[in-house]
């Protein structure tokens, strides 16, 4: 994976991320993919406890994601559902404005969470899902170096009906020589 370390920088989740999540959190275009969307809008209140939530929890180390010419706000990244006594973490990445998709900000994100949780954090290994109609992401993940490991059948209902879903994931040993080929 080609490195990009000048495209964006990620920070620490903070609750003054707010205002920016609002703006994209009840967007189904952007965030129907996600199980954790009902359909139902989140009102500020229900946004504002997830994040308090998500900063004092143990297992989740999200980020906020900002374009590293300005500091302009992207969207979130991060490493959820982590169980310690395994190492293993979920990813997700989100980048929230339609105009700034498809530009590699979350590419370069998601290496950048990936260094933290290969490093910092200790993980063997990261995982996500992905629906299996998306060949797009999958794609795009298999780019970074995630394999896929297997589909449940039926797993998610959106829009009306049942899809697919590829389990993907990366192993520290794997990302360190994904790293030292770049």
């Amino acid at each position: 994976m080609q490195s990009m370390p000048a495209l964006v920088r990620i920070r620490p989740l903070a609750l003054s991320d707010l205002d920016n999540v609002m703006t994209w959190v009840n967007d189904p275009d952007i965030v129907g993919n996600f199980a954790a969307f009902s359909g139902k809008p989140f009102t500020r209140e229900d946004e504002a406890a997830y994040l308090a939530k998500l900063l004092a929890s143990p297992n989740d180390r999200v980020f906020s994601i900002e374009r590293a010419a300005d500091g302009a706000y992207l969207g979130q990244v991060g490493i959820h559902q982590i169980h310690w006594p395994s190492r293993v973490g979920r990813l997700a990445c989100i980048v929230g404005s339609r105009a700034e998709m498809g530009k590699g900000h979350g590419t370069a994100a998601i290496g950048a969470v990936l260094d933290r949780a290969f490093g910092e954090a200790a993980l063997h290994k990261v995982w996500l899902m992905v629906a299996k109609s998306n060949a797009r992401a999958r794609a795009i993940y298999a780019r970074i170096g995630f394999v896929e490991e297997g589909v449940l059948r039926e797993e998610y209902f959106l829009r009306a009906a049942w899809h697919d879903m590829v389990r993907m994931s990366l192993l520290d040993r794997e990302w360190r020589a994904l790293r030292e080929k770049t």
